[in-house]
């Protein structure tokens, strides 16, 4: 069994890995993709052991211009949810998506679901999932220097189904996956026969470690590498982040070819349910054509683990014996 998973996951890695990419994302980037794994991963949905609410809010870019109304900077939303569900040896989990950049606007709204096996000092995971991606162009917005008769009028939407898979090994001090989105690869015709947008296929390798400095501080390093299989796109993403008391963190991070990022967050309440954190980037590669900041907020709750039922046994001095 051992050795399968290890043969499986080179597979998919090798797969994922061997083309040559370049260039733009279709998908947004989270500055905070260490605390998104739903997004990323439908195969570590139920990861974290606890029911968890997420939602982040992301404006990069901020104060972009260009020649539509509203400028061209990207806002985003993501909503998630994940729990584990021990009944059908896995997790559940989906998330609500919603970006708009100028005159176009994209939905997404997935579900997951994780087949959890426990393995050496961990559990592998094998996830899928499934559900709908909707795009919306308005051609009113447009501004041209020159009247264009290619550019249509209105607003014009497409909604296409869309699905995703992934394998995911976590433990208590690392964890390591590999996804693809867009399986399919849905086509947005967008009105017209002439303009074909398609959603290429996007992979993401994920890894990250926590190292336990001492009784306070813990390390924790990760990464992410993100590609179009078309060959259009690629970017690896490092991060460097210190955790104080299981409670306080603050990060830097690199986005190759785009930004150094910052980050800092707090935990509160009763085992840390309530998350909050911010992420600022500087832009520092192509600034002529961005603007010199991105902005990223996250919070989420986790709901209580639940009881088995059985009262805890106590011990105490006077009955041990």
């Amino acid at each position: 069994m051992n050795n399968t998973f290890y043969v499986v996951l080179f597979g998919i890695v090798w797969g994922l890995t061997t083309s040559v990419v370049r260039a733009q994302n279709q998908d947004p980037q989270f500055s905070s993709y260490m605390f998104n794994p739903v997004y990323y991963n439908p195969a570590a949905v139920g990861s974290e052991k606890v029911a968890r609410f997420q939602l982040v809010h992301r404006t990069q870019y901020l104060g972009y211009q260009s020649n539509f109304d509203d400028g061209g900077s990207f806002n985003t939303q993501l909503f998630s949810f994940n729990m584990p569900l021990a009944s059908i040896r896995g997790g559940v989990g989906l998330y609500a998506l919603n970006e708009t950049v100028g005159p176009q606007s994209f939905q997404r709204v997935q579900a997951a679901y994780a087949f959890r096996l426990p393995l050496k000092k961990g559990t592998l995971s094998l996830g899928v999932e499934g559900g709908l991606h909707n795009y919306t162009i308005n051609y009113d917005w447009f501004r041209p220097n020159e009247p264009d008769p290619l550019i249509q009028s209105g607003k014009v939407s497409q909604m296409q189904p869309d699905f995703g898979a992934g394998i995911y090994y976590n433990t208590d001090t690392y964890y390591v996956g590999a996804s693809m989105k867009h399986l399919t690869q849905p086509d947005f015709n967008l009105g017209t026969d002439q303009n074909l947008n398609a959603l290429y296929r996007t992979s993401y390798i994920t890894a990250g470690y926590r190292y336990e400095w001492n009784y306070l501080i813990d390390i924790m390093p990760s990464a992410i590498y993100k590609f179009n299989t078309n060959g259009t796109y690629s970017s690896l993403e490092v991060n460097l982040m210190a955790m104080y008391d299981k409670r306080h963190w603050f990060g830097l991070g690199y986005r190759q070819g785009d930004a150094v990022s910052a980050s800092a967050g707090v935990s509160l309440l009763r085992n840390n349910a309530l998350r909050f954190g911010y992420s600022f980037d500087f832009i520092v590669g192509n600034r002529n054509a961005k603007s010199p900041t991105s902005h990223e907020i996250l919070l989420s709750y986790s709901l209580p683990e639940p009881r088995s039922g059985r009262k805890p046994i106590i011990r105490t001095p006077r009955f041990r014996y």
